[in-house]
């Protein structure tokens, strides 16, 4: 990733070294700030997330009346079609074991504080992985399913 200021590439850091980075930046003592610094990156993937599913079930929605007409006009439609709900529907499940998956943060507990907040910092990292490979299958079922339109389009 590439910092905004100059061309030089930012580090990616472990869970452990952004704990360590995030309490230079708050202070030692800011756990409750952590904490919370943490559930708004849950929260703010959730919300995300839940735009991704909200297309999704458009998608799923629109197919329901049309999908059956689209896959008749041409052999080329019919693949397109079910390719591209069927990566759909894989970014939905995608979604909904990632960052759509409900768990307390109050109930990840470690030894200290600082391993809890290390394990929100890779549950993040995990959920965030998760949402960017969603959006990705997302895209790329969308870009079939417009070919199948495309291809209605043309043979309709």
């Amino acid at each position: 990733m590439m910092n905004a200021n100059n061309s030089h590439p930012e580090e990616q850091l472990e869970p452990s070294e952004e704990l360590n980075h995030l309490k230079a930046i708050h202070g030692e003592d800011q756990t409750g700030k952590l904490y919370s610094l943490m559930s708004d990156s849950l929260h703010i993937l959730q919300i995300r997330s839940g735009m991704l599913l909200s297309l999704i079930t458009i998608t799923l929605t629109i197919s329901g009346f049309s999908g059956p007409q689209i896959a008749k006009s041409s052999l080329v439609a019919r693949l397109s079609i079910v390719f591209g709900l069927g990566l759909v529907l894989l970014s939905a499940l995608i979604l909904m074991t990632g960052p759509l998956r409900l768990n307390w943060y109050s109930r990840m507990r470690s030894k200290n504080t600082d391993q809890s907040i290390i394990k929100l910092i890779e549950v993040r990292n995990f959920r965030t992985r998760r949402y960017h490979i969603a959006s990705a299958v997302l895209i790329v079922g969308l870009a079939a399913y417009v070919t199948s339109l495309i291809s209605y389009m043309i043979t309709g």
